[in-house]
């Protein structure tokens, strides 16, 4: 099975925000996920302040089959925003970048906006003057809209991974198509991780992940997950998205070429998991992987 399509490249993780990375390391990975035909990104104004965007927009001009993916609801000075006025500001640089946009997400809004019908006719009328395909949603943590509103929309992304399986059963019967972010929790479905893991000043989960009460609550969990799927945890993390028919595509943070290389051997030596593993997953995060209630995890 050609699991390509399925697969988006985020930049999120090569923008610097989880730790430093230097441009020529930034470079070759692009250009290594391109050489190895993932010609589908995931990006955003925001990201290292606009520097991905900047050198993502260098490197894939003129690349046939390039599809960019971007999101809106912040302004130049990186306040949150979702006033049309800002919108289409963002959406038109965004255009001077990359020419055409293939679908453009709302940036994880929570109750920021007080007239939907105002922002849907606005990211119709970019649809209809072909100024991007697609529209959607990339939801914040834990933050859904009615289904009135999320129906709307062509793609609905959100965090789907197996510390947070059960997500997809809220999306799943809507109309959109289910895009899955952090796949790997943001480093966390490694393998790496540990009591003695430490987060650059820069690196974002240093404000969760730099709690040791919190990194001892996920590795507790993680161990649970090791008692399904063994100790190759993070393999079987990026199979169940794979084999998920409900989800259509999948985004993979990737820091630099051999990312992408372990991707290109992970699809080409993909074995289903068996539906009791998937059925035991479930379960398990329904009973916070029998972390004690009062004590927060992943």
């Amino acid at each position: 099975m050609n699991f390509k399509p399925k697969v988006i490249i985020g930049m999120w993780s090569l923008s610097g925000d989880l730790g430093k990375i230097s441009r020529a390391k930034i470079i070759k990975t692009i250009e290594c996920a391109i050489e190895n035909n993932f010609l589908e990104f995931d990006t955003a104004p925001t990201y290292g302040n606009g520097r991905i965007d900047n050198l993502l927009s260098k490197i894939t001009k003129g690349v046939k089959g390039v599809k960019i993916n971007t999101k809106c609801g912040y302004n130049s000075d990186l306040i949150k925003t979702f006033c049309n006025a800002d919108i289409e500001r963002s959406l038109e640089n965004s255009l001077k970048k990359f020419d055409t946009i293939n679908t453009l997400f709302l940036h994880n809004p929570r109750n920021e906006i007080l007239s939907w019908s105002k922002i849907l006719k606005l990211l119709n009328k970019f649809k209809k003057n072909n100024l991007v395909k697609n529209i959607g949603i990339s939801l914040a943590r834990n933050y859904y809209f009615s289904d009135k509103i999320m129906n709307n929309f062509d793609y609905l992304q959100d965090e789907i991974n197996i510390l947070r399986p059960n997500n997809i059963d809220i999306l799943k019967n809507l109309k959109p198509k289910i895009l899955a972010r952090s796949p790997l929790a943001s480093g966390c479905l490694s393998g790496r991780l540990s009591v003695y893991s430490k987060f650059q000043e820069n690196d974002y989960r240093k404000n969760w992940l730099g709690d040791k009460v919190r990194l001892k609550n996920i590795i507790f969990q993680i161990n649970e997950l090791k008692k399904i799927f063994g100790e190759d945890i993070k393999n079987f993390a990026k199979c169940f998205l794979l084999q998920n028919k409900n989800i259509n595509k999948i985004i993979f943070g990737i820091k630099k070429p051999s990312h992408i290389n372990e991707l290109v051997f992970d699809l080409n030596n993909f074995k289903r998991i068996p539906k009791k593993k998937i059925y035991l997953l479930k379960k398990l995060a329904i009973k916070n992987f029998n972390l004690s209630k009062n004590l927060v995890g992943y």
